[in-house]
């Protein structure tokens, strides 16, 4: 539901996504509180639900209950205001509808509010399940006013493919000229285009051939024009008006600017970097997290002779404003396409549903089984080769691990492939449900699990030319990879045996389990996520191949933190392999130094409660206990954090890293023997020693101190973390699965 649908920002947001959320995956209903607007054309059935004038008139009260009924008649299941006065309408009719979900939006700063207006917002978000802001600078005035970080989703507007689309160009270039625009509506002083009027006055003085292009309309367009005229602009400032055609406007431009004094993410700011233009900006709100000196300038607010200064500089320098549009293209389509954001919306919905009802509500990753995929993707080419039958074994996301995640990642980017025929088989199915009660047993649940398994491996592995088995090590080796491989030789053919070894434990596990060496020497294949494992194997006579993790980008917004801030995070469970308790000892050096340093642990395991009692013991303050976090909810954890902290002294090629280099989250890590296999020291992170929370803490210091460091970080990271994408991963484990048929 949105208010209106005029040409702003929201308005324009709302459009893309209700244009996009379409079937099998959504049944969209839409509803505003005026079809007023040059957008309402989009949408000539949505229902309106007007207020009367006031949010606490009768009318308004009326309006809410008829708004009530409407969803309950539609058997609405989520319900998703987009903006101020919709949040006020929506939110309380939606939990009045028993609504299962319900969502806010937060799109701008609050700075624009009135006190009452933004408490009254708040007072309706906390009756919310979620409030997604598009930007970290909102969620932080949320987060500031008391909302738990854990009910903030920040997912960024999204871009439709057009705007990455060559146009040509809506006005004809003079000779020797260049252009300058400035698109926003004339409606609200904020937006600023005075300033960029008196800017460009400074530059006109200097660079007469420079013309200065106002992009759209409103009460103030009158007042601006006279003003340009006032300044000696003349001919050289062009009003265009409201304009529908945004591509062909931006091809004609050579720098796009934006001198509003209030920004949460901006559209205009997005579709220029999507365009190729370099764009000069104020350092308010979420510019700093779309603008970096590599893709854009930033001006301190309100300093003009600042931003005269810098947009001379760009327009003086052809190569330079070639350089950062190429830079800022790039960073709009990997952060803000289409094709991404509507995927964090489809995901944001499936999570807040699954959590509801979890036993009705089908969610993309329950079992595997449907094949769930948010965003159709193109498919492979497909090869003359016959089409393999590949049987994934492997734990389910019952329970949250790196083997379910990775497996989860394989199952839903094989789908529909033309060269692999993928189907799943859960290590831990679920009891029968008078058995139900055991599921809280570990020990119990295992043993009446085992023959359900058992029973599932003989039927499940029938078909398969390939069975792709998960594995861990110990005991979990010996109750689920063991039989798995087992059954897959005594099927009538006759299947192949690939065991994906996941654990950092291999090398003990091959000392002490004789077992272990025995089955993994009859396997067909052995494949490992990195090269440190390959080295391990080897020393027991073993071959094994590596194929490295997957991480999908689509989880992550990179973003570049300026400032950076002294607010970590670590997602590594409480076990005794990871170390939390080096995390939270490094964490109290850092607060010597910086007593504002926030410590986000996500996580869950069986030392949970010694690490919070060394919390309370050092008396820390800032530690957050975030619990465990799905694979929809991980990347919120990366994005809010500026550092991403660990402490491992045994690990294999953890997932965890690989995120963060994926969110641009700076990593400081210790480094057992895995790490140099995956960290670069000083280049893609920082090593440091195991078991010293004082280096890991100087490691941490040293970047605060040292943001241009932290920046060069994340970017080699960033670049890094494209080796693990599925595009770089898929050839690898098709040539893998070929080989062994």
């Amino acid at each position: 539901m949105v208010n209106t649908f005029e040409t702003g920002g929201s308005e324009r947001q709302f459009t893309v996504l209700a244009q996009n959320l379409a079937p099998p995956q959504f049944q969209t209903h839409l509803g505003c509180i005026s079809r007023r607007g040059s957008l309402a054309h989009h949408f000539p059935n949505a229902p309106e639900f007007p207020l009367g004038g006031s949010l606490y008139g009768w009318q308004s009260l009326r309006t809410r209950l008829n708004l009530a009924r409407h969803l309950r008649q539609h058997q609405v299941q989520v319900a998703h205001a987009f903006d101020f006065y919709t949040n006020l309408t929506l939110i309380p009719a939606a939990r009045f509808a028993r609504v299962p979900v319900v969502i806010g939006s937060h799109r701008q700063l609050g700075d624009l509010l009135t006190p009452a207006q933004f408490r009254a917002q708040a007072a309706a978000f906390r009756w919310s399940d979620a409030v997604v802001c598009n930007s970290q600078a909102a969620a932080d005035r949320l987060i500031a006013a008391g909302l738990p970080p854990s009910k903030i989703a920040v997912i960024g507007n999204a871009l439709p493919a057009e705007v990455f689309s060559a146009a040509p160009a809506a006005l004809s270039k003079r000779p020797g000229a260049l252009r300058v625009g400035m698109v926003a509506r004339m409606n609200h002083r904020y937006k600023n285009q005075s300033g960029f009027l008196r800017i460009a006055a400074r530059i006109h003085q200097r660079m007469p051939n420079v013309e200065f292009v106002l992009v759209g309309d409103g009460p103030l367009r009158q007042e601006l024009e006279q003003e340009a005229a006032s300044l000696g602009l003349g001919a050289s400032a062009i009003f265009l008006g409201d304009r529908q055609d945004m591509p062909a406007v931006l091809a004609s431009l050579d720098v796009a600017v934006n001198t509003s004094d209030s920004e949460s993410l901006s559209n205009v700011i997005l579709e220029a970097m999507a365009a190729g233009l370099p764009v000069v900006a104020y350092e308010v709100g979420g510019n700093s997290e779309l603008l970096s000196p590599q893709r854009g300038t930033l001006i301190p607010a309100g300093n003009e002779a600042a931003f005269a200064d810098a947009l001379q500089k760009l327009l003086a320098d052809s190569a330079l404003r070639q350089h950062l549009g190429g830079n800022a293209r790039r960073f709009a389509q990997e952060n803000f396409s289409l094709d991404h954001v509507r995927q964090r919306y489809a995901e944001l919905y499936a999570a807040l549903l699954e959590k509801k009802h979890p036993s009705r509500v089908p969610h993309p990753s329950a079992y595997f089984a449907e094949g769930w995929e948010p965003t159709p993707k193109p498919q492979p080419k497909r090869s003359s080769a016959k089409r393999l039958r590949v049987c994934i074994v492997a734990p389910s996301l019952r329970y949250v691990g790196g083997q379910s995640a990775q497996a989860d990642l394989l199952l839903r980017r094989w789908q529909n492939d033309p060269d692999i025929d993928i189907s799943f088989l859960a290590v831990d199915p679920p009891l029968p449900r008078v058995l139900a009660w055991a599921e809280r047993i570990p020990g119990l649940r295992t043993i009446l699990r085992e023959p359900i398994y058992f029973a599932r491996l003989r039927q499940g592995l029938k078909e398969a030319d390939i069975a792709h088995i998960f594995s861990a090590a110990y005991w979990s080796f010996l109750l689920a990879p063991a039989p798995a491989s087992y059954f897959a030789r005594m099927k009538p053919r006759g299947a192949k045996t690939l065991i994906n070894y996941h654990s950092g434990e291999a090398r003990d596990h091959l000392q002490r389990f004789r077992s272990a060496k025995f089955v993994l020497s009859r396997v067909d294949k052995i494949v490992v996520p990195s090269g440190y494992l390959v080295e391990v194997f080897r020393e027991f006579g073993l071959s094994a191949s590596a194929v490295p993790n997957i991480v999908d980008l689509l989880q992550f917004r990179y973003r570049e933190r300026a400032p950076l801030r002294p607010h970590l995070v670590c997602t590594r469970g409480f076990s005794r392999y990871y170390s939390v308790d080096v995390v939270v000892r490094a964490f109290a050096e850092v607060k010597k130094q910086y007593p504002e340093a926030k410590l986000d642990l996500v996580g869950n395991g069986p030392l949970e409660s010694e690490v919070r009692k060394l919390v309370v013991d050092l008396n820390l303050t800032g530690v957050n206990f975030a619990g465990v976090a799905s694979r929809q909810e991980i990347g919120k954890y990366y994005d809010q954090a500026d550092i991403f902290i660990n402490a491992s002294w045994l690990d294999n090629m953890p997932l965890s890293v690989i995120e963060a280099f994926a969110a641009g989250t700076p990593v400081v890590t210790t480094s057992p023997e895995c790490m140099p296999y995956l960290v670069e020291h000083e280049r893609t992170g920082l090593l440091s020693r195991v078991g010293d929370e004082k280096a890991l803490a100087s490691n941490v210091i040293r970047l605060l101190r040292d943001p241009a460091l932290a920046a060069s970080l994340a970017q080699n990271a960033h670049e890094e973390s494209r080796k693990y994408t599925w595009e770089a991963v898929r050839e690898q484990w098709l040539n893998t699965y070929r080989g062994l048929a």
